[in-house]
């Protein structure tokens, strides 16, 4: 019988997602217990051809879409194929560490009820650089021990949640469209919920997608005019970004609202273009600082845009 799914989400990453299924075959010690979902959200590098020989020694079932859906979508619809009482959600660029089913299985023991969130670490095999540095240190990666972490620092790349809880929830609010968002509003409606959420930095997996800081700029102009808009709606009072007011992004009053006006000249689009020079300059000084202000401004640019 079923009692563990396991929820990959693809999209033309046919590579990872052959070495992340080896990886979980092996370190999956009851085959009988577990499957694996397979959710393609309209791959062309023929993901599909490649499950169809695939010969897992675990029970595998693949459905495809035939246009791009979307994260939250094809989560949801990925879920709806699921059969385990525990679903691991696990993104297509992700490979599983070598004990990640055995530390998910230790925490489902440890904390039942809780949604569990995993680490996410880079491939060891990848030099490492600043800006790889500065992802792993935001958010829920800043703690390093084992524990609850605030709904707004849920990410979605690698987690566990039960079955019922999940129809519960009615999945991923399909509103957000894009990079970012959806992982956060759901962390947010699960502390609503009073539901703990907690981090297991030994679940860990390799995020195998190295970003750019011209890509990531993008992206954040883009979530500052789409998903971004969604949750300000949605939490008009929550403070999403602890220094959201010095980008002048709304939610705040009285001094922090003055002084974020004042310091308008600072994120503008000339800014913008010294702060991405000195993010990409080698031995830059202050270069979190800088990452932080780039990206929030670019994110806060994209929103001021999306008003008019």
């Amino acid at each position: 019988m079923i009692s563990y799914s396991i929820l990959i989400i693809t999209c033309n990453q046919k590579e990872i997602l052959g070495r992340a299924l080896n990886s979980l075959a092996k370190q999956i010690k009851n085959p009988k217990a577990f499957e694996i979902v397979v959710a393609d959200d309209c791959s062309t590098d023929g993901t599909d051809e490649f499950i169809k020989r695939s010969r897992m020694p675990i029970f595998l079932k693949y459905i495809r879409q035939d246009k791009n859906v979307g994260r939250s979508i094809i989560r949801n619809k990925g879920f709806e194929k699921t059969a385990g009482r525990q679903v691991i959600f696990l993104d297509g660029d992700m490979l599983p560490g070598d004990d990640m089913i055995e530390s998910y299985t230790s925490s489902w023991e440890q904390y039942p009820g809780a949604v569990i969130v995993g680490s996410v670490g880079y491939p060891v095999e990848w030099p490492s650089d600043k800006l790889q540095k500065y992802l792993l240190s935001r958010g829920r990666l800043a703690v390093k021990a084992e524990g609850p972490v605030a709904g707004k620092y849920f990410t979605s790349g690698n987690f566990s949640i039960g079955r019922e809880l999940f129809a519960e929830m009615r999945g991923f609010d399909l509103n957000f469209e894009g990079w970012k968002g959806e992982d956060t509003d759901f962390g947010l409606r699960l502390e609503s919920k009073g539901v703990p959420i907690i981090f297991n930095p030994q679940a860990v997996s390799y995020h195998y997608h190295r970003k750019t800081i011209k890509e990531m700029t993008a992206e954040y102009d883009r979530y500052g005019g789409s998903s971004f808009r969604v949750l300000l709606e949605k939490y008009p009072g929550e403070s999403i970004f602890e220094t959201g007011w010095t980008l002048g992004l709304p939610g705040r009053t009285g001094l922090r609202k003055t002084m974020g006006s004042l310091l308008s000249p600072l994120r503008s689009d000339t800014a913008i273009s010294i702060l991405e020079y000195l993010a990409n300059k080698t031995g830059s000084l202050f270069p979190y600082f800088c990452y932080d202000w780039l990206f929030y401004s670019c994110l806060a640019r994209g929103y001021r845009r999306s008003l008019k």
